[in-house]
């Protein structure tokens, strides 16, 4: 089973990406964040331990339904955003409890995936690949670039983010730069990969993950694991 762990800047187009890979590979995709928001659930591994390293700031809901349990209700998203986007050491203080968590759940996922034998291809999603060192750990990496304006766009259009949030959030991620230099492949998605665009992307042959292709090639996305 080969492992690739597809990263890049938040916007750039991942999940577009693993979706075109789930239907033509016999694989499995894990996306770190989904691991993460599992964690983070009432009763699971990280949730005790975030009340208590923010005991003093209120991160739950404040209208929680009735049936909901008082006791361990879950967290609010937005305020779990604004704490980790807003202030570089509270971020720095959550990912010291959730990404050691991720990392080992994702790690043990992958040996028992090894064990049956069941997929060809183990594909990551982690923005994280670089600062979590999982490039060292997999097989390859694949930068998932698109231009900085185009990225914004889909974050304010499709998510409803402020330029302001999105300032934020570009400036707690890697630089282009940073990416490309630990990348085994890239692949420019600032144009959608479906329909006609899919034939039209640039990618770098493997083992020069340096510089983007100078020219498109005319490749499907059976290409991208032939290496």
């Amino acid at each position: 089973m080969k492992k690739i762990v597809i990263t890049g800047g938040v916007g750039a187009g991942k999940s577009e990406v693993l979706s075109v890979l789930s239907k033509e590979y016999n694989c499995k995709v894990v996306r770190a964040d989904d691991v993460a928001k599992d964690l983070m659930k009432p009763g699971e591994k990280c949730y005790s331990d975030i009340v208590k390293e923010f005991r003093s700031v209120n991160l739950f809901p404040d209208d929680l339904s009735e049936d909901s349990n008082s006791n361990y209700p879950p967290f609010d998203k937005d305020k779990l955003s604004i704490l980790i986007f807003s202030d570089d050491n509270n971020r720095k203080r959550l990912n010291a409890i959730v990404h050691p968590a991720v990392k080992e759940y994702i790690l043990e996922d992958v040996r028992l995936e090894e064990e049956t034998g069941k997929y060809d291809y183990y594909f990551l999603e982690t923005a994280l690949a670089i600062e979590e060192k999982y490039n060292e750990l997999f097989d390859e990496t694949w930068y998932i670039y698109a231009d900085e304006e185009v990225r914004r766009e889909r974050l304010m259009n499709n998510r409803g983010y402020s330029s302001e949030k999105v300032d934020e959030i570009f400036a707690s991620q890697l630089s282009d730069e940073e990416f490309r230099r630990f990348a085994t492949k890239i692949i420019d998605n600032s144009t959608s990969l479906r329909g006609q665009d899919l034939r039209n992307y640039r990618s770098t042959p493997c083992g020069d993950g340096h510089k983007t292709s100078s020219r498109s090639e005319v490749l499907g996305p059976k290409a991208w694991v032939t290496c």
